[in-house]
């Protein structure tokens, strides 16, 4: 992932086997497959660490079997409700895949969410209460039934215990998925990062980023904008539900950024920082497509952080 974001950053040969070579220690080989899995068998591995393997076996097989959009196409609705899993670094990963065009990478990214996608919760009936997600994520942070923040080994951890609280069935439920979910999804998980500067809210960035670059290959955008906003919703109050920024305060913050997006680019695209690469890159594209200077506000925060 850090590789494709690096690139589309402008950095040159010499940096990417500079940076694979140094990550490459990071990195554990996959066992051998101990189980052959098929069309009717391989829902069964999904959320199994164990089985890894049994899953990129699996999909490799798939993929050339069908072709990369088929395969997206026929296991993406078993697999949304685990969008949320390994700190959305599944579907991201999946999301880098498809950007490359790469049907050996796709197959490893449907295999890497299949592998960490257990869904939260399943899905409640509630009460529509708004179309727009920063408003319910505000509400929410004035409610006295907030759980206290979980300190635990991990971001999904976390993300999993906060799911059980009471409302929050209630607080998914109450958003109205229309069309443009997506994009009012991005909007409120770049204003939670630009109000945090937390480590959670830039995977919610990066992570509903990549959620709109698979919509291609799922049809059904109600529950594709549920599962995105489930999965928000429990890294919000993973991270203690904190105040949004009101607008002055983002348009203050956007008004003090005088760095060079240039610079910012080129500091992220040699980083050794993957997060601050990924970041950077995902706010560019964002920035890019929506004109929106938050993005390049936050970018600038997390490749050169004032002293």
């Amino acid at each position: 992932m850090a590789l494709v974001a690096k690139e589309g950053l402008g950095a040159d040969a010499g940096e990417l086997i500079r940076f694979a070579e140094a990550y490459s220690s990071r990195i554990i080989a996959l066992d051998e497959p101990s189980t052959r899995l098929n069309e009717n068998t391989w829902r069964s591995a999904i959320g199994i660490d164990d089985a890894a393997a049994d899953l990129r076996s699996y999909f490799v097989r798939r993929v050339a079997e069908v072709g990369p959009d088929e395969a997206l196409k026929s296991h993406l609705p078993a697999l949304i409700p685990g969008i949320s899993g390994a700190a959305f670094h599944g579907v991201i990963r999946l999301a880098y895949a498809i950007e490359v065009s790469s049907p050996s990478r796709i197959a490893a990214g449907l295999a890497y969410l299949a592998e960490v996608g257990s869904p939260l919760r399943r899905l409640a009936p509630g009460e529509v209460r708004s179309q727009d997600p920063s408003a319910i994520l505000s509400d929410l942070s004035k409610s006295p039934n907030v759980p206290a923040r979980p300190k635990l080994k991990n971001i999904t951890e976390e993300m999993s215990a906060v799911a059980q609280s009471d409302l929050f069935d209630e607080t998914v439920s109450s958003l109205e998925i229309t069309e443009d979910t997506i994009q009012k999804l991005a909007r409120a998980a770049l204003h939670l990062y630009a109000s945090t500067d937390d480590f959670t809210a830039l995977h919610g960035v990066t992570g509903v980023e990549a959620i709109s670059r698979i919509r291609p290959w799922f049809d059904d955008n109600e529950l594709l904008g549920r599962f995105a906003f489930q999965a928000l919703v429990a890294a919000y109050l993973s991270i203690g539900a904190p105040s949004l920024w009101s607008r002055d305060q983002l348009d203050e913050f956007v008004g003090t950024n005088d760095r060079d997006p240039k610079e910012v680019t080129s500091i992220a695209a040699f980083s050794d920082d993957e997060h601050v690469s990924k970041l950077v890159y995902t706010a560019r594209r964002s920035w890019e497509k929506s004109g929106d200077p938050l993005y390049l506000a936050v970018a600038a925060r997390k490749a050169i952080p004032r002293s």
